[in-house]
């Protein structure tokens, strides 16, 4: 608006002197005619003329007068445009970020906005008519003298502000805007220059972390699938040097074990959509040795949010892999043997808790196809020093058969490894069968590739064995025959109690005979109440005659009543040197803890049938007893009416049958 209106007033300007110049032209000529002309005799046509004449020349200042006018208006409104140009420069250069100097040819300041004087922290009196070349640098020389000659350019240079402090410009001088006027624009980069330092000191730190770390640092980028870094770790992991990848970015792939390749190329095509990439892979060095890697990457995107480069590091964690596996092997053996215990401990319960002979057979076969599988198992019984007979099989994993009224037997003279391992007591292990000349001579078991036998020893004494076949050769192994060997020991000596136990069970059946008569002889006692005193010379008679131990004694105290005959010649005492006395003050018990839980049981039960119990004999000696109560009533007193009888066994045979009752107690 403000150039149209401009226009429009030159154009006024230019219009009124030439119509001015016209009418004036026009009343020169007016008056040349009319000088030059033969003078009319009337003054009619000189009035005329005289009267236009006026009139242009009335015109022509009428015309003057309006372009003084026009001409003066214009001027204020070209002043008004002026100033408010004045203004908005001043506005702009008081305003703007950038520090401007105006110089003249000898470099002093002729004008500086306020940006420029804090760029420079001086005042303002103590810039503006003075040399600007006390703030430049001595490096920075060239950049002055440039300035000084005026010459136009662009740069950076170091400056120096009034407090000493150094700073970074960016200048723009344009020279000789008007003549001997300099403009430079200066814009503070320090900033932009810490930037740069740091950005220089972090690369260089970054460089010296990723030359010295353990970790291969990677990066791919993701269009091209290329590594376009890797540090030096790279080589000592992987035994390649970084320059084969320079060579051929996307070699890293060949490194990928045959087992891991497809694996880690899917997930790696995968994040580079994702972004994530976490796997533990394998890899194959030029020297053939495989190492174990745990590669952890993450994502570089741009603007859009798209994945532009996958960024990670890599790790040898062959070591982690060792101990892993070794780990892997320990608790597996640690399981093993926590298998193998609890097999053993539920065998070993499973062996004292029923003492029957097929309950212990079972037992033991069950536990052994536990520990060591195989086709056939055997438990082999002697019943002559060299002769042995099937007393219970498994085959081919069927259920446990017991055998014929007629069991398989075998000789052991007949076969050299049955009397090998019979007479020397030690275990056998064939992995090949088809090696041994006299395998043929085991008649039942031609057919085991693989066998093995175990001899169940009890009290030095070899009671049978166990026997384990297969039809493949080497299938059974040493660790089979030492888990065959361990279940053995406990197997023979539940196999010698259970023979124990029948004898046991047959002698308690005459024992309880005994006691169901002298049971009777006690009701025919008690019927015959009026005649007691017949009762008491026949009962007297009975308990002294009797060839079977008794003895009465108080429940609580244990106060001897009485004994007979036989109980004095089992344990060595007299009659006289027991009564009135107490087992405790003999020592009778050789445990006298027992008593107390014997009398417990017979509160709760009325009775005692059949206990094996050590008693101590007036010499000392402990003997093993069969001990039976009841409870009786004599002059008012609760007693013990009990019989003892010595075991039918051999010494060596006392013991374990002993034990066995307590622990069944």
């Amino acid at each position: 608006m403000r150039t149209t209106h401009s226009a429009r007033s030159a154009s006024a300007r230019e219009g009124w002197p030439q119509a001015v110049s016209f009418v004036i032209a026009l009343a020169l000529v007016a008056m040349l005619i009319a000088a030059l002309l033969p003078r009319p005799h009337d003054g009619r046509l000189a009035s005329i003329l005289l009267i236009s004449v006026l009139f242009a020349l009335a015109v022509a200042i009428a015309l003057h007068a309006r372009f003084l006018f026009l001409a003066r208006r214009e001027q204020r409104q070209t002043t008004s445009t002026l100033d408010a140009t004045e203004r908005e420069f001043q506005s702009i250069f008081d305003s703007t970020l950038d520090a401007i100097l105006i110089i003249d040819d000898r470099g002093i300041c002729l004008e500086a906005n306020p940006a420029a004087i804090a760029l420079l922290g001086t005042a303002r009196p103590e810039l503006l008519g003075h040399a600007i070349h006390s703030f430049f640098s001595r490096a920075n020389e060239g950049a002055w003298r440039r300035l000084a000659c005026g010459e136009s350019g662009h740069g950076e240079m170091q400056l120096v502000r009034r407090t000493r402090e150094t700073i970074f410009v960016e200048y723009t001088v344009q020279a000789n805007y008007l003549p001997g006027r300099h403009v430079a624009v200066l814009r503070d980069v320090s900033q932009k220059f810490q930037d740069q330092a740091a950005l220089r000191e972090s690369d260089e730190r970054f460089r010296q972390m990723a030359g010295n770390i353990l970790e291969v640092f990677w990066m791919i980028d993701v269009a091209t699938r290329h590594v376009i870094y890797v540090n030096p770790a790279f080589e000592a992991v992987t035994g390649r040097s970084c320059e084969t990848l320079s060579d051929n970015p996307t070699s890293y792939q060949e490194l990928f074990h045959p087992e891991d390749r497809v694996r880690v190329l899917t997930r790696l095509e995968e994040a580079f959509q994702t972004g994530q990439f976490d796997e533990e892979f394998r890899i194959i060095r030029p020297d053939h040795a495989t190492r174990w890697i745990s590669v952890r990457g993450f994502p570089v995107r741009d603007a859009t949010g798209s994945v532009r480069r996958l960024v990670g590091t890599a790790q040898d964690i062959t070591a982690r892999k060792s101990a892993e596996d070794q780990m892997a092997r320990n608790l597996a053996l640690a399981e093993s043997a926590r298998a193998e215990a609890d097999a053993f401990r539920k065998t070993t319960l499973a062996l004292t808790q029923n003492l029957s002979m097929d309950n212990v057979l079972d037992t033991i076969l069950q536990s052994l196809l536990k520990l060591v599988p195989c086709e056939s198992a055997r438990v082999l019984l002697l019943e002559t020093p060299s002769r042995l007979f099937l007393a219970r099989e498994v085959q081919h994993y069927e259920s446990i058969r017991r055998p014929p009224r007629s069991p398989e037997t075998w000789d052991a003279i007949e076969s050299g490894v049955l009397l090998h391992a019979l007479s020397s007591k030690t275990s056998l292990l064939l992995s090949d069968t088809g090696q041994e000349n006299d395998w043929g001579m085991f008649k039942g078991n031609s057919h085991f590739r693989s066998w093995l036998c175990v001899p169940l020893v009890a009290s030095q004494k070899v009671l049978g064995l166990l026997s384990l076949g297969d039809t493949r050769v080497h299938a059974l192994s040493q660790e089979h025959l030492r888990l065959a060997k361990s279940l053995a020991i406990p197997a023979a000596v539940a196999i010698q109690n259970a023979r124990l136990f029948e004898r046991a069970e047959i002698y308690g059946a005459e024992l309880e005979q005994r006691l169901d008569d002298l049971v009777q002889t006690q009701n025919a006692l008690r019927h015959a109440e009026t005649s007691r005193t017949l009762s008491e010379e026949r009962f007297t008679k009975v308990f002294q005659t009797s060839p079977i131990a008794f003895s009465i004694t108080t429940v609580e105290e244990g106060v001897f009543i009485d004994v007979n005959e036989a109980f004095e010649r089992r344990y060595g005492y007299t009659r006289g040197e027991l009564l009135g006395r107490t087992v405790f003050d003999i020592r009778i018990w050789d445990d006298s803890g027992e008593r107390v839980r014997i009398l417990q049981e017979i509160r709760e039960q009325g009775r005692l049938r059949n206990r094996v119990t050590r008693f101590r004999k007036s010499s000392g000696e402990i003997v093993d007893t069969f001990y039976s109560v009841d409870l009786i009533e004599l002059d008012g007193r609760e007693c013990f009416l009990a019989v003892s009888e010595d075991l039918p066994e051999p010494p060596e045979l006392q013991l374990p049958l002993a034990r066995r009752f307590e622990i069944n107690s």
